[in-house]
């Protein structure tokens, strides 16, 4: 994946497909965020 930033200075990923079907994401879905205690980035529906 590759960290991208918009004209507003804040930054974004893409997901690939495959992750958001295998997670059984869909547009709409209210994706959290959280860091844990390694310093992991974890995405939690």
């Amino acid at each position: 994946m590759k960290l991208q930033q918009m004209n507003n200075r804040q930054y974004f990923v893409t997901l690939p497909n495959q992750i958001v079907r295998a997670k059984g994401w869909t547009k709409g879905d209210v994706i959290k965020i959280e860091i844990n205690s390694k310093g992991d980035i974890v995405l939690k529906k």
